[in-house]
Order: C-alpha cells, then sequence, then structure tokens
C-alpha cells in the first residue's frame, strides 16, 4: 500500500471544508438589491435617517422632503441622486437615500407613462448618464 493512500481520507476532508467555507460567504442577505419605499414611507424615512446627521447632509435630505412636499419628483429625484452619492452618509443614510430614490424613479416611471414631459425628459437625461 503506498504511503499516499493513507492521507487520502484526510486530503478529501481538508478538500470538502475548504470549499465548505469558501461557499458559505455567497449568500449573505446583505446582498440582495435596495428595494423601493413605499411613497407614504419616504419622508419618514428619510427623517429618521438623517435625524443626527451633519448640517449639509441634513439640509441635503431636507431638500428631498421639501421637493417631495411640493409634488415636484423630478427635482426630489435629482437632491437624491446628489445625496445619494456623497460619501460621508452612514450606512442607513446611504439606504434610506437609495431607496427613497427608487421609490420616487418609480413615481417618475409612472408619470412618464402618463404623459408627464417632465417627468419623460428626467427620465430620458437619466438614462442617458448610465
Amino acid at each position: 500500500m503506498h504511503p499516499w493512500k493513507k492521507c487520502l481520507p484526510l486530503r478529501f476532508t481538508v478538500i470538502g471544508l475548504s470549499a465548505l467555507l469558501a461557499g458559505g460567504g455567497c449568500h449573505r442577505a446583505g446582498d440582495a438589491p435596495p428595494q423601493a419605499l413605499a411613497p407614504e414611507e419616504v419622508t419618514p424615512a428619510l427623517d429618521t435617517a438623517f435625524k443626527n446627521a451633519n448640517p449639509e447632509n441634513k439640509q441635503a435630505a431636507n431638500e428631498v422632503v421639501s421637493a417631495l412636499q411640493s409634488k415636484d419628483d423630478p427635482k426630489a429625484f435629482i437632491h437624491l441622486q446628489s445625496l445619494a452619492a456623497r460619501p460621508d452618509l452612514t450606512a442607513d443614510q446611504r439606504a434610506a437615500a437609495t431607496r427613497s430614490m427608487l421609490s420616487v424613479l418609480a413615481q417618475l416611471q409612472a408619470a412618464a407613462a402618463n404623459g408627464n414631459k417632465a417627468a419623460e425628459d428626467l427620465l430620458q437625461a437619466y438614462r442617458a448618464s448610465k
């Protein structure tokens, strides 16, 4: 009997454990794409996430809320793009900004489908910038 045959079960065990450990982190819950907020959840989510933010980020979030309250979705979307791109956001702030942006984007798509020219123009510009 060859000496390497004695180690064969150990080698298979090591290879199996290595494959298990390497593949174990592939399906983390954090890998799922962000989900859009319901339209009525956007303002409270931004208010909560940016309550203790630095003054610049808090002001940017307030501009989004103000645009939404004025029913100016194109302006809110532009402000959300700017807000989500800020490098100094916390994970919660970035998630709130991103999920809010997805919500406003869905509203813009619905408005464009109903003939809103401003929404349609903004969506075309947004798609061209991708």
